[in-house]
């Protein structure tokens, strides 16, 4: 994510409309993954929300007390708004996090890290808008230790209104580990069986597609210490 404000952060905003259905199943697995047995009482953040749907997800699975999504895709963020009815959530377009300052109880980002320029002045944003001790979950496939991720990096960049980086695993957890977190990190892994679509350019293969969600996708957890 950037400073810059963009309408949507994909030029086909159809494909943006239908990553709930591709995220669902994902999000499910990062909040059973949560060292949290509760969210009660808890202020979360989802940086990077897109259209609000992980949060939706979250407070039907763990309630919490207040939802934060932030996303510099205004359409998106309008949507959001439209589809969160009675929840305690709040969206926004923005990406500056200085009105949250140690507020923030937990913090989550799914395939966002890759599009943030500045991943350190990031780790530290995120640092000094969690609460002591706050955690900050982080998913993320797209990184140049992932052999696929030379070819996506191409296709991404040809589809995304948002600058695409290309960070390695070493480097986003020296990157939070210098801004004083504690880091851990985990392969994604499903927990159940996955449905096999017809090969396309982002997976070749069956084993391109089991190989990246049991291999190269990654869930960081960055504690705040």
């Amino acid at each position: 994510m950037t400073s810059k404000i963009v309408d949507t952060w994909l030029t086909n905003s159809q494909e943006e409309n239908a990553m709930f259905d591709d995220h669902y199943p994902l999000w499910k697995v990062m909040i059973e993954r949560m060292s949290e047995k509760s969210l009660k009482g808890k202020t979360v953040l989802d940086f990077g929300c897109n259209q609000g749907g992980f949060l939706r997800v979250l407070y039907q699975q763990k309630p919490f007390q207040k939802g934060i999504g932030i996303d510099v895709a205004r359409q998106a963020i309008q949507i959001a708004n439209e589809n969160k009815g009675s929840l305690p959530l709040t969206y926004e377009a923005r990406d500056n996090l200085e009105s949250f300052q140690s507020e923030i109880d937990v913090a989550f980002s799914h395939e966002v890290l890759y599009l943030i320029q500045d991943l350190k002045q990031h780790a530290q944003k995120i640092f000094d808008c969690l609460k002591a001790e706050g955690v900050y979950y982080a998913a993320l496939g797209c990184h140049s230790d992932n052999p696929l991720w030379a070819n996506w990096q191409k296709m991404i960049e040809a589809e995304s209104n948002i600058e695409v980086q290309n960070y390695s695993l070493n480097f986003i957890a020296d990157t939070f580990r210098n801004a004083g977190f504690a880091v851990f990190a985990q392969k994604f892994m499903l927990n159940d069986f996955m449905l096999m679509k017809e090969s396309n350019s982002y997976f070749p293969s069956v084993v391109d597609s089991l190989n990246y969600y049991w291999d190269y996708k990654i869930l960081w957890k960055f504690v705040k210490q």
